[in-house]
């Protein structure tokens, strides 16, 4: 193990102590992309406070490897966990570039399955926030069909919005150009 893996190890492990943590967090946030070797190994800590931390880190500090790694935190054992994982999986905002992950069948099986209404709610909103797509309003419109609950039909009904004005513009750039 390099001496700079091993550093950053030992701040991924300070992730666990309650009252190191955040200064931890600091640090390795702003390594970056320096730290990912260390923040895929947090995925499987012991300690649900390190995995959680680490999938919060990996959503502007990303590499296609550290992505793949954290789709499996997506059936972690602990809610917070899971969540954290579908912000930073699908949050193309916060990535600043290209998503190498096609994270919106992930997001749905999040939203459609998931036992945490906190998960749902945040595949909801996170499928809102992508790119509007005829695939992603299909998954929005199923969701107000068939969940009850008045957060996420309210993330639903804003994407299916945005969906709307995006298909207009296009329509009406379309006529535009013809």
């Amino acid at each position: 193990m390099s001496d700079e893996l091993r550093n950053f190890t030992a701040y991924i492990e300070q992730l666990a102590d309650k009252d190191k943590r955040w200064s931890a967090w600091r640090v390795l946030n702003e390594a970056g992309q320096g730290a990912l070797a260390a923040v895929r190994e947090g995925l499987s800590h012991h300690d649900w406070h390190v995995r959680q931390l680490c999938a919060m880190l990996l959503d502007h500090h990303w590499d296609e490897a550290s992505l793949q790694r954290l789709v499996l935190t997506l059936d972690d054992p602990k809610r917070k966990v899971r969540r954290a994982a579908v912000h930073s999986l699908g949050c193309d905002r916060c990535k600043g570039g290209e998503n190498p992950i096609d994270a919106v069948p992930l997001l749905e099986k999040r939203l459609r399955e998931d036992k945490s209404i906190k998960v749902r709610r945040m595949a909801a909103l996170t499928l809102a926030i992508q790119q509007p797509s005829l695939r992603i309003a299909r998954i929005l419109r199923r969701a107000l069909r068939d969940e009850t609950d008045s957060k996420l039909q309210k993330s639903a009904k804003w994407g299916l919005h945005r969906y709307g004005q995006t298909r207009t513009q296009v329509a009406v750039t379309q006529a535009i150009v013809d």
